[in-house]
């Protein structure tokens, strides 16, 4: 009875562990729905039949081994983290992104999932405008939570609707998405080459 036991657990850890583990993973890496454990089952063990099915030769190699069974599951663990990130750039590929339904469940998950700094235009539904910078250290939630995102530089926005100057001392914004009627994204190549074209921008029409 001990000795089923022991090979019941030894089972579960190579067979269904890496799986659930390829999907915490992905949940980490991919905007996904909450599902409770017993939801998932059948996912985790899809998971684990593809891990079981590329490193099935180290079984037969590892058996005599008195260590075989330990250097198998670190093999499948550090394969199962693997996995979802490989997953998401096939799945991301030029040659299936054209040919598959998108895996971004939301538009607004789609744009910030490619992390481009950009300047921002966010249009409230009280009629003010703000704007700020998007980069490196700005964040916006992803699906399941409600949108909302957080500037990490607020900018002043002249008469003209340009980005004028960086506010002093600006230590970022959070706006909820209830509060948000829409938001414009403006491409740079450099903050400080946008602003020097806006500045540009705003000598020429004086001397209009």
């Amino acid at each position: 009875m001990e000795s089923l036991t022991i090979d019941n657990l030894q089972l579960f850890i190579l067979f269904v562990t890496p799986g659930f583990i390829s999907l915490k993973v992905w949940t980490l890496i991919h905007p996904s729905p909450r599902m409770i454990l017993t939801e998932r089952i059948m996912e985790a063990i899809i998971f684990s039949s593809l891990n079981y099915l590329v490193i099935i030769w180290l079984h037969s190699l590892l058996k005599d081994s008195n260590y075989g069974i330990w250097i198998y599951f670190l093999i499948a663990l550090i394969l199962s983290v693997i996995y979802p990130f490989l997953l998401k750039k096939i799945l991301l590929s030029s040659i299936l992104k054209n040919k598959v339904n998108s895996i971004m469940p939301k538009a607004w998950d789609y744009f910030f999932h490619k992390k481009e700094p950009c300047f921002v235009l966010i249009h409230l539904k009280d009629g003010k405008v703000i704007g700020g910078f998007y980069g490196d250290n700005s964040f916006a939630s992803s699906y399941p939570e409600e949108n909302d995102i957080y500037l990490e530089e607020i900018w002043k926005i002249n008469e003209r609707g340009a980005f004028a100057d960086k506010i002093d001392r600006t230590n970022g914004l959070l706006v909820n998405k209830d509060a948000i009627e829409y938001i414009e994204f403006f491409k740079i190549n450099d903050k400080e080459e946008a602003l020097k074209e806006n500045n540009n921008q705003l000598k020429e029409g004086e001397d209009l």
